[in-house]
């Protein structure tokens, strides 16, 4: 089994690849320009896809709606088949909805979430009409996503989507409603990383945690037999201060904890407390740390080369992660 974290810079995607053929991903991180612009490492995920051949999807697993999770997905699902889509929200909703637009002078934050919602749809759209199965997915449920790999669902809360879906509703019903459609759009911008999926995969004697924005102060209701054997961190909300919690980091077997943050470590994201903090949690055992788009952050890592994306490796409860580089992107330098 192959697991990829991809270098989209500040965001989420992740590439599950078996050696039957069996191809799953989580999230598709982000389709601002801005994002990729001038830099010789961050790749699009679709652009990652073209380039290693990945022309269909057995599966793809949304996280929840932000500009840097979900709309990097919009053209994976234009170049790729995809069998299975699951997303954590009831569906109709956002079938019988419409594009929605913020006020002009919206909160900076609320514009790019208003992209993601709208590209969620579109996605939904798309997915239904080309026969894609959609499947939602809540706290205790577990998928078999392929001969090598499943994966439990352990958050979000379902009140955290009831509560939110009520929002979405009320939105599309106010359409055409400025003021009004821009202060729910605000609210639904601030909750959706209550809504976050927290994952975990098992494959081949490992557990992979993969928490998206879902972060520990969500987790109380969680039973602690669920978390205590992770083997691989991809830590909330990109390595911000609220990503970590002892209650629940301190005991968990962790050989390595991977940051998807930008190297620009915009929000304080990647934040150096986060690192000392469990490395004094662990010790005298630290994990290894493993950042997507980071050439170097001493003294946790260096990669001065650059590349495109990390895989680990995992045969037999092995792990061994190897930085990636694509032939175009380096010819691009």
């Amino acid at each position: 089994m192959q697991i990829t974290i991809i270098n989209v810079g500040y965001g989420d995607a992740i590439l599950f690849q078996s050696s039957g053929g069996f191809t799953a991903l989580l999230d598709g991180g982000s389709a601002l320009e801005s994002e990729f612009s001038g830099d010789p490492y961050r790749i699009r995920a679709a652009d990652y896809l073209r380039r290693e051949n990945v022309t269909k999807l057995d599966a793809v697993l949304i996280s929840h709606i932000h500009e840097d999770h979900v709309c990097g997905l919009e053209p994976i699902f234009e170049m790729c088949s995809v069998k299975q889509l699951y997303v954590p929200y009831p569906v109709e909703p956002f079938l019988q909805g419409c594009e929605l637009w913020p006020a002009p002078d919206a909160f900076r934050s609320v514009p790019l979430y208003t992209n993601a919602l709208n590209a969620y749809r579109r996605i939904l759209l798309r997915a239904m009409k080309a026969g894609t199965a959609v499947t939602v997915v809540g706290p205790g449920d577990t998928l078999r996503l392929g001969p090598e790999l499943s994966a439990k669902v352990l958050a979000p809360k379902a009140r955290n989507i009831r509560e939110y879906m009520e929002l979405v509703e009320q939105a599309y019903a106010s359409a055409g409603q400025e003021s009004a459609v821009t202060e729910l759009l605000t609210k639904l911008d601030a909750m959706s990383n209550r809504t976050s999926t927290l994952l975990r995969f098992e494959t081949a004697k490992i557990v992979f945690l993969s928490a998206a924005d879902s972060c520990p102060r969500e987790w109380d209701e969680l039973p602690s037999s669920s978390l205590k054997d992770g083997n691989v961190l991809k830590l909330p909300h990109h390595g911000q201060i609220d990503s970590i919690s002892e209650q629940f980091m301190k005991d968990m077997p962790l050989e390595y904890v991977i940051t998807t943050a930008s190297s620009d470590r915009r929000y304080n994201s990647a934040n150096a407390e986060v690192y000392k903090r469990l490395t004094q949690w662990r010790a005298p055992h630290p994990p290894k740390f493993l950042f997507s788009d980071e050439r170097s952050y001493p003294p946790y890592f260096s990669q001065p080369d650059g590349f495109q994306a990390i895989t680990l490796e995992i045969d037999s409860g092995v792990i061994t992660p190897k930085f990636i580089k694509t032939n175009e992107k380096e010819n691009e330098r």
